[in-house]
């Protein structure tokens, strides 16, 4: 059973953010499975060098995969990934495709941007390690970036998804204020069990155990303070904790 790391935002404030108004253990039913799922999108990077002709355009993910022509995508773009919604399984299996093809095609991936509340954290990985290791995101500086709403987030177990770039761009607030909260948002997981119909939350749950090892093997893996996943569990998991600039540095998921 995988274990569901999620975080659901009420209100998105300067400040604060409210937690789902009923508590997330309460629930008698898998909240993600009735949550949007994920949804990636490719379009052209027109950022830095000259776009080329046959690179200016933008298209979802699963007509990408399927589409039997490679004369309408050309070859060698430069392209920005765009990943929405929770991070399941499928849409893991759905990006590791999406690799595929634009690897056969030269592009090169130039940013990513996000917009989750989470999702499986063992999905979340196994995007985060083709990042670090495929050819498309190694040819160009990645700059990983939150969806340019300002109702978007990146939470739990998109945090992995963000760690994984070469570079984090980032918008505190209209004021500079680094002791506001950025739209980074963290906290401990929760295991569905479907048999009792709950979430099940204590670390002393084997698979929340294996889920931690794993999150801190991947974190120490690309130089990230293995602390974060215990501050993570830390939090219940029907809250959220919004990072501030100092705290998104000190764990080394930002720099300024």
């Amino acid at each position: 059973m995988s274990i569901r790391v999620s975080g659901y935002v009420a209100t998105l404030l300067a400040a604060s953010c409210a937690s789902h108004s009923d508590s997330l253990r309460a629930q008698n039913y898998d909240i993600l499975e009735r949550s949007p799922q994920t949804t990636i999108y490719l379009e052209t990077e027109y950022s830095g060098n000259e776009v080329l002709e046959h690179c200016d355009w933008y298209i979802a993910a699963d007509d990408f995969v399927t589409s039997l022509s490679t004369v309408e995508y050309g070859a060698g773009c430069r392209i920005s990934l765009r990943i929405l919604g929770i991070i399941n399984r499928e849409g893991a299996a759905l990006f590791s495709r999406v690799v595929d093809r634009a690897t056969a095609l030269g592009f090169r991936v130039t940013s990513l941007v996000l917009d989750s509340r989470g999702g499986d954290a063992d999905a979340a990985i196994s995007m985060a390690r083709l990042i670090r290791q495929s050819e498309i995101f190694s040819a160009s500086l990645v700059i990983a970036k939150i969806a340019e709403d300002h109702q978007s987030v990146c939470l739990s177990a998109c945090v992995v998804l963000f760690s994984a770039a070469d570079d984090q761009e980032l918008e505190f607030n209209i004021n500079g204020d680094p002791d506001l909260p950025s739209r980074i948002g963290i906290h401990g997981p929760g295991q569905f069990d479907r048999t009792r119909g709950a979430y099940y939350a204590s670390a002393n749950n084997s698979e929340i155990a294996r889920v931690s090892r794993r999150l801190k093997d991947y974190f120490r893996s690309i130089e990230i303070a293995e602390r974060l996943v215990d501050d993570m569990f830390a939090i219940p998991f029907d809250q959220i904790h919004l990072l501030n600039r100092e705290e998104l540095i000190a764990y080394g998921l930002y720099t300024d």
